[in-house]
């Protein structure tokens, strides 16, 4: 059986089971010789994730009707397939099991299993590529600690370089003692999964991901321009422009995120973050949820105090509509210089949100009040942006006119801003971080894993 980019040996939907993802989600299959590509759907050209099925198993669930499971000792996990008929599924048998019978005739191998879920997206284009962590574990030693640029109540954030090719990264540093203790192992994995899921320009990409017997290791951008909340501070607000230009990359990478199912849940300028160019990209995925699907509810309290919706407060359940409601408060903040609803007493600020309107300045234009107003409606079933996935209800706004969205994905619009810094510079980051010594400290709490919550976080680059 030849792999032929021409035509597949076998094509049809199946219902696919994600990894870290538990839910079922329609795809697109192609049977290829020994690859059994999956795509989101029969028109997309780039597929989603391949699995090898050399030396695999394909066998019928017995307990779960017209499903196929794939395993193998290479493989990274079971794939559980479901076909949508019974002929279906009989035809995708047969189909798979020649594919596996005839590679064992003639002795095939694989030379490295492809993992799944956009690992090896650009694997064909990059076969001859090295990949760093192939030779051996990728851990702390592969890199040099340059400076600390952030810490939080978990652990703290450095700015690193790689040794072999002295590409600078920022590497979050998190003490599983305190993941556990403060009950943050759901929150931490999902960071991590999300993280390893998404490809985006404007949403922060998770390189490597390691641990120690203490610690757990994120290796991500290291973006040099800067929290959106450092320049509101210097600047007090931004112009409509500079506003309409980050409301509108940060509209693309929460309609990615929805699109894969994934709440952000905090919207905030210290998560916004400017790379070199001036480009804003979305940081710190601790609260992000992944939904069963488009119209589950989550019941979680969290995010940011000034930024929550209303339907967070009311406990009556939340999905994707509370990231719009989350940009309204943002570009409120970056045009006005406060978000709509600040008080100092926190309830007062919690019964604002819930019952008041946003006050508009005189310079903030008449577009802007519209969309705010959209977004900002409290009813989360008329907010704009909770009727269409894509967001093209938000994009197609007046406010946003004249934005030409492919250019602006493909990042080919200037800035309106573009940070004044040599080669990864820090001088956008709080000089009371810098500061500190450049180094992992010791744990004083020596953690112990048997109950092995931190299994599967390991991962090795895309």
């Amino acid at each position: 059986m030849s792999e032929s980019y021409d035509k597949p040996d076998f094509s049809g939907i199946l219902r696919k089971k994600g990894g870290t993802i538990k839910a079922y989600r329609r795809r697109y299959f192609e049977l290829r010789g020994k690859h059994l590509y999956y795509f989101k759907n029969e028109t997309t050209k780039q597929p989603s994730g391949v699995i090898v099925l050399a030396g695999a198993r394909i066998d019928p669930d017995p307990t779960k009707k017209l499903q196929i499971n794939i395993k193998g000792s290479k493989l990274s996990r079971l794939y559980e397939l479901q076909a949508e008929s019974e002929k279906e599924f009989k035809d995708w048998m047969a189909a798979l099991q020649s594919s596996i019978q005839e590679l064992a005739s003639v002795g095939k191998t694989t030379g490295k299993v492809v993992e799944d879920e956009k690992a090896q997206l650009n694997a064909d284009k990059k076969k001859s590529e090295p990949v760093f962590g192939a030779q051996k574990k990728v851990s702390l030693d592969q890199f040099d600690i340059l400076c600390v640029i952030g810490r939080g109540s978990f652990g703290k954030v450095m700015k690193v370089r790689r040794k072999d090719t002295n590409e600078v990264y920022a590497m979050k540093v998190l003490k599983k003692e305190v993941v556990v203790r403060e009950n943050m192992i759901g929150h931490t994995k999902a960071e991590k999964n999300i993280l390893q899921l998404v490809n985006h320009p404007f949403i922060c990409t998770l390189h490597f991901a390691f641990q120690t017997q203490d610690k757990l290791y994120l290796v991500l951008d290291f973006l040099s321009g800067g929290e959106l909340f450092f320049h509101l501070s210097e600047a007090t607000r931004f112009d409509t422009a500079r506003a309409r230009f980050y409301a509108a990359e940060i509209t693309l990478a929460l309609s990615h995120l929805h699109t894969l199912d994934v709440i952000y849940r905090d919207l905030k300028p210290e998560n916004a973050v400017l790379d070199r160019d001036g480009h804003v990209v979305l940081t710190d995925f601790g609260l992000a949820k992944q939904q069963v699907n488009d119209n589950s509810m989550t019941y979680t309290f969290c995010g940011t105090p000034e930024y929550l919706a209303p339907e967070i407060l009311m406990g009556r359940g939340h999905n994707r509509a509370v990231d719009w409601w989350s940009l309204g408060i943002l570009l409120y903040e970056m045009l006005v210089g406060l978000p709509p609803f600040y008080s100092e007493n926190i309830n007062d600020m919690y019964d604002l949100i819930l019952k008041s309107d946003p006050q508009f300045p005189d310079h903030v234009p008449e577009d802007a009040r519209d969309l705010l107003k959209l977004l900002l409606n409290k009813d989360e079933k008329k907010r704009l942006g909770s009727a269409n996935i894509d967001a093209s209800d938000i994009k197609g706004h007046r406010f946003f006119k004249g934005i030409d969205w492919d250019k602006l994905y493909k990042r080919q619009l200037t800035p309106p801003f573009v940070p004044q810094i040599k080669d990864d510079d820090t001088k956008y980051f709080d000089d009371e971080f810098k500061q500190e010594v450049a180094r992992d400290s010791v744990a004083v709490v020596n953690f112990d894993d048997s109950d092995k919550h931190f299994d599967e976080f390991d991962f090795s680059g895309r």
